[in-house]
């Protein structure tokens, strides 16, 4: 089940892959702003981060600087820096997939982390090693779910999406309240946006069948200004 998850969840992404918007059917989320959620008068919304970014010549003209090793080890010291121990191990990536090229001919490889009925989607430049855009993947079914305790699974997959956010935007602990915000706002108003020189967006792929199956993609990379004006990007704000 693992393995079809993220297999699905790499269908999505090639459908949307380097872009902002892809030609899934809409698949309408109610979720509810998470309370600790940030504003741009929050202490911590900061400048652009402009060391986690460099030029490329991918679709995108940018990809980031860091590997997927380098991400899993900011990822694990901003968790450690939280007291959690939910920790990322490199062994836990899986490539899915075989090499492709995008449209520019750069080669690419997908990877996934199954992270508690999540999965952590990646995209990386096979010849580079650095990172193109990340995510994390679930369904819909696991989103508007419960925990045991009554906490909504929704705010969970929020913050892990602004962690994953975080560690690959270059940004310092305590940021994650900003980003989980601009996640709720995509979700809640089906938007894609842009903040900081990162695009923010949710992919979904709707199962006609049982709507708990379908697939939700959350992710985050960066682009050039040029492209940001071409897709008419709403700023963050």
């Amino acid at each position: 089940m693992k393995k079809i998850l993220a297999m699905m969840l790499t269908a999505v992404m090639t459908i949307s892959l380097l872009t902002a918007c892809g030609e899934e059917k809409e698949v309408k989320i109610d979720v509810d702003k998470p309370q600790n959620a940030a504003t741009v008068d929050d202490p911590s919304y900061l400048g652009t981060r402009a060391e986690a970014v460099e030029d490329s010549k991918n679709v995108n003209g940018k990809r980031f600087t860091s590997t997927l090793y380098d991400f899993t080890s900011r990822y694990n010291a901003e968790m450690s820096l939280r007291g959690e121990k939910d920790i990322l191990h490199m062994d836990g990536w899986k490539k899915n997939g075989q090499v492709t090229k995008d449209e520019n001919g750069i080669r690419i490889q997908y990877y996934y982390y199954d992270d508690n009925g999540m999965n952590i989607t990646a995209t990386v430049e096979e010849d580079s090693d650095k990172l193109v855009n990340i995510g994390c993947g679930t369904t819909m079914g696991r989103f508007v779910g419960k925990e045991d305790n009554g906490e909504k699974k929704s705010d969970k997959i929020l913050l892990k999406a602004a962690l994953v956010a975080q560690a690959v935007c270059g940004y310092p602990s305590g940021h994650v309240n900003t980003l989980q915000n601009i996640f709720y706002r995509i979700t809640e108003e089906n938007k894609t946006l842009w903040y900081d020189g990162f695009v923010f967006a949710l992919n979904t792929k709707e199962d006609g069948a049982d709507s708990q199956n379908s697939l939700m993609l959350f992710r985050v990379f960066p682009v050039t200004d040029k492209l940001r004006e071409e897709w008419h990007l709403e700023e963050y704000q």
